[in-house]
């Protein structure tokens, strides 16, 4: 059998001016690698925005855009040396696609023969999309093709978890095989026509090799430091994820459609075999879970609480975990995560208007009990930060400004108020192609903080993220007002408003 040269490539990324960038090791590129080497492919993972993270490359001058990472001519020079024959691509977020089409279009340029593959969650999502297009073509006002899979340069796409499909992907591609019927694999057949293979789910966690950290420069991300959490304990942070899957059907959030309704757990030895055996080899001062839903599970979240006790490092949930999961339960869980090494939990509160959680995010929450959720927390030890989006449809300017007065209200020691993204792949998307609800016409760029929708009661997208941005700074100056020792003890000494808001 032919052993494959195998570039597995995150991209640059796209970036607002002045905007705090987070970057970690592109954990669906890890788990890739490791099966494709007990094959005997050659594989090299390079991330384009850590290769050249302090260079800026204009794009859009006048949203004041850049690309951050590697220049095109590092790029064309990684790719002449390594000579690959399969180029893989990972896309996770849709402002990503422009620096994964350069990418792949420098890779044909050097040889046109190089298979170019993309695929990641902007994909997966992609094609959720082009479904539904397909289902309503005169109405539904979406694309009527795969939008971040166009362009000449790609010859393949691949949904879903493709750790195994992608193995044999490039045993098919260098032997010459049969791949026609690989899960999750997609193939254009003409214009704006597709062959799509359904995705499997990996039921069995467990198979999931450990992740091959030592084929990055984990050097290079810790010296930048700036990895999920908002504020971090150490910058030699550990990312893991347990598990996979949500319950839940947020209209806003595209878990669900990617890893489905069933979340799976790996084994807790599973687990802690990668984390004893990286913390060791890499020197670790934090781990950060991230998963969607890692208290959805009681009994596997207290064995991986008892676990973590023996290694006695600081960890956190970057991810919003459910603000009312196991309430009679909930001060119990969170001092079992608290005396296991947790300094704090991300509760996703989303909205402090009922109307709103039920009515348009479709989200199970009763307002009151956020409170409550809180309170357990804080008391069990933790620091609580939180999330809530501004700007869905529908919603008014005075239900906002409910949210952000019940928010500053609350009790959490930190906030981050979000400006609705709509991501491709989920109902909000949908609704705001369908409604038109675009502030200038469809973009690819998805940010926080850059507002992209109509919103009720603003004129313009720079007056909503203003609104966005002043809810931020005094939200998150309460706690210094109240209380400057956990201030403190949250951000440290010296905090500057700007570094506050890169903070949060």
């Amino acid at each position: 059998m032919k052993k494959a040269r195998v570039l597995l490539a995150a991209p640059n990324l796209l970036v607002n001016e002045g905007e705090l960038s987070r970057i970690e090791p592109p954990m669906g590129l890890l788990l890739f690698a490791p099966l494709l080497q007990q094959d005997g492919h050659e594989v090299l993972i390079k991330d384009f925005a850590l290769d050249g993270w302090d260079t800026l490359t204009p794009f859009d001058l006048k949203n004041k855009r850049y690309i951050k990472g590697a220049t095109e001519e590092y790029i064309a020079k990684t790719i002449s040396d390594f000579n690959p024959d399969i180029l893989g691509i990972s896309v996770l977020y849709s402002s990503l696609i422009d620096s994964a089409k350069t990418v792949a279009r420098i890779a044909k340029k050097i040889n046109p023969k190089i298979t170019v593959i993309v695929g990641g969650n902007c994909i997966s999502n992609s094609v959720v999309d082009y479904k539904f297009y397909l289902a309503d073509r005169k109405n539904s006002g979406l694309p009527d093709y795969i939008t971040h899979f166009e362009g000449e340069d790609f010859d393949y796409a691949m949904t879903g978890e493709a750790e195994y499909p992608f193995k044999d992907f490039v045993n098919g591609i260098i032997n010459s095989k049969d791949i026609s019927n690989i899960p999750g694999l997609i193939k254009k057949i003409g214009e704006k026509k597709y062959k799509i293979n359904p995705a499997k789910i990996l039921h069995d966690l467990n198979l999931l090799p450990r992740p091959a950290r030592h084929l990055v420069d984990m050097e290079a991300y810790f010296n930048i430091g700036h990895f999920h959490s908002s504020k971090s304990r150490s910058k030699r942070v550990l990312s893991v994820m347990c598990s996979r899957g949500c319950p839940e059907k947020c209209t806003f959030c595209t878990t669900p459609e990617v890893y489905g309704q069933l979340t799976r757990w790996r084994s807790i030895e599973h687990i802690m075999d990668e984390i004893n055996t990286h913390v060791k080899e890499f020197n670790i001062g934090e781990i950060q879970f991230n998963d969607d839903t890692i208290t959805v599970n009681k009994k596997n979240l207290y064995s991986l609480c008892k676990e973590l006790e023996k290694i006695g490092l600081p960890w956190c949930t970057p991810n919003g975990t459910k603000v009312n999961y196991h309430q009679k339960e909930q001060y119990q869980m969170y001092k079992a995560m608290a005396d296991s090494g947790a300094y704090q939990i991300t509760l996703a509160c989303e909205s402090g208007v009922q109307r709103v959680l039920d009515n348009i995010i479709n989200k199970r929450l009763p307002v009151e009990t956020i409170m409550p959720a809180i309170e357990r927390a804080k008391k069990a030890g933790l620091l609580v930060h939180t999330f809530w989006i501004l700007g869905f449809p529908g919603e008014t300017r005075e239900e906002m400004q409910q949210t952000i007065d019940f928010a500053l209200q609350c009790g959490a020691d930190s906030f981050s108020f979000s400006v609705l993204a709509a991501l491709p792949g989920t109902p909000i998307y949908r609704q705001v192609c369908k409604e038109n609800l675009w502030w200038d016409g469809r973009e690819s760029f998805n940010s926080l903080r850059s507002s992209l929708l109509k919103v009720d009661g603003f004129d313009s997208p720079h007056e909503f993220e203003k609104f966005v941005y002043d809810a931020n700074i005094k939200a998150n100056l309460i706690l210094k007002e109240k209380d400057p020792a956990r201030f403190a003890y949250k951000y440290g000494k010296n905090v500057t408003e700007k570094s506050l808001m890169k903070q949060t």
